[in-house]
């Protein structure tokens, strides 16, 4: 009896010792196997996947070194957060898994740097690159990682490197392509003349592009004006850049209006892959639509410029009292929580007239997807956010302000009396250049703008 009371309390011991043993030799064989290349592939079951991992540096590379998913998608193994993020991942994986309709998810969009910041760690990044200054480095490559090293507060090494995950595409590889110039089929000899207010459709000379403008019922406070149809679309704004094609100005001064600079090439597709035609527009920066303004005066003999605040919601707002030119209040068109929405659910009427987080699918869509306001304009709320005129005080830094709400926006951001404003060093942060380009964001995507003409105008004889 006194033997077994001895050893009682070591066997104990002993029986915990070997069962987290156990335990530990199971977790870990647990996560050795659920880390293989072969299971994560296995569990997000789509080609993309798999295909353009093989076609990225970091797979397919000069060093034959195969950087697997869990080095990026995952925190490194020694560091604090690994298994609470790994737990995570795995839960959304298999709810996913059996839960989800595969064939209904955009993958292209999930892969876009908003989504794919969800699923990376710069702490991985590091582990493996951690000499930010290596001989091979490039001039800009190394201002570049000087830059992120200066503020790490604000970037993620995924703001410049989404393309060696997936893809191999450059993100920051000048599209020079871009602002080849287009064949025209038979061109306008001379601007549009307009003698009396009523709309009109306005002709691009020595292109064959041309948009509608309409003409806006006086208010009582703002003097009489046209007002584009719809947003600046890459057919027009096209023209812009590749007749002033050139290396671009690196100061904001445009003196000398017969002598216009345009763009320098963007980086990578502007379009973003969402097609370019009547599709409006975006990625510009404010001083590069306040310059095709200036080139379209001065090609059509008129006074083009961006609205002012008041005249946009005006425009907006077609004579509406409510929050919207359509009818209703924004909690009409909000989205519901648990358990309020499965009862009832937000008026589907917004979506006859406004491309927003709720229908679009997070891209910018065509002009004819939703009907006109009261006045004929068309997607005024929604679609891409548009530059105004005003400037605005933010800090202590100027910006400007932008009206209309995006595709991205949700219904308590689409009211016409909601004022936004620039974001201009945020939406430049990842620009390579040293100097950042003044013509375009490198981390905008859902802002543009439509053109204001004023009348009477003075039309010069060179375009009557």
């Amino acid at each position: 009896m006194t033997i077994l009371k001895k050893y009682k309390f070591p066997l104990f011991i002993l029986a915990v010792f070997l069962f987290a043993f156990a335990f530990t030799a199971s977790l870990k064989g647990i996560d050795q196997y659920t880390s293989t290349d072969e299971y994560c592939i296995s569990c997000h079951v789509h080609t993309h996947a798999d295909n353009s991992w093989k076609k990225a540096s970091h797979y397919n590379n000069k060093s034959g070194v195969v950087v697997h998913c869990v080095d990026c998608h995952l925190p490194p193994k020694d560091h604090m957060n690994y298994w609470p993020q790994k737990i995570k991942a795995a839960s959304k994986d298999l709810y996913s898994f059996y839960f989800t309709d595969h064939s209904k998810i955009d993958w292209e969009e999930k892969s876009k740097l908003k989504h794919a910041k969800k699923f990376t760690y710069n702490e991985s990044c590091i582990n493996c690159h951690d000499n930010l200054f290596p001989l091979h480095l490039s001039k800009k490559g190394d201002k570049a990682h000087l830059y992120y090293k200066n503020n790490k507060d604000k970037l993620d090494c995924i703001n410049c490197h989404l393309d060696v995950g997936h893809g191999g595409k450059k993100m920051h590889k000048a599209n020079k392509a871009f602002l080849q110039k287009d064949k025209i089929a038979e061109a306008f000899k001379v601007a549009t003349i307009i003698t009396k207010f009523e709309n009109f459709t306005e002709q691009i000379p020595g292109t064959d592009v041309s948009f509608e403008m309409i003409a806006i019922p006086k208010p009582d406070t703002i003097a009489t004006f046209f007002m584009g149809k719809i947003e600046v679309s890459w057919n027009e704004y096209k023209t812009f850049l590749e007749e002033t094609e050139s290396e671009g100005r690196l100061t904001e001064s445009n003196a000398d209006v017969d002598a216009i600079s345009g763009a320098t090439p963007p980086f990578g597709d502007p379009s973003q892959g969402w097609g370019m035609g009547q599709r409006p527009a975006i990625t510009m920066t404010w001083h590069a639509a306040n310059t095709y303004c200036k080139w379209l005066s001065q090609k059509t003999g008129k006074t083009y410029r961006l609205p002012t605040k008041e005249e946009w919601i005006h425009a907006c707002k077609a004579n509406s009292n409510e929050d919207f030119f359509f009818g209703g209040k924004i909690k009409d068109y909000k989205e519901r929580k648990f358990p309020v929405n499965l009862f009832r659910s937000p008026d589907e009427k917004i979506n006859e007239y406004v491309i927003w987080s709720g229908n679009s699918n997070e891209k910018t869509s065509l002009p004819n997807q939703v009907k006109p306001n009261p006045f004929g304009l068309v997607n005024m709320l929604g679609n891409v956010k548009e530059f105004c005129s005003d400037k605005i005080n933010i800090n202590g830094k100027t910006e400007h302000v932008i009206m209309g709400g995006s595709f991205n926006s949700k219904a308590e951001d689409l009211p016409y009396n909601k004022i936004d404003h620039t974001q201009h060093e945020a939406w430049m942060i990842t620009d390579p250049q040293i100097p950042k380009s003044i013509w375009w964001y490198s981390d905008c995507t859902d802002v543009g703008f439509r053109v204001v003409c004023e009348f009477p105008n003075k039309q010069s004889k060179s375009h009557e």
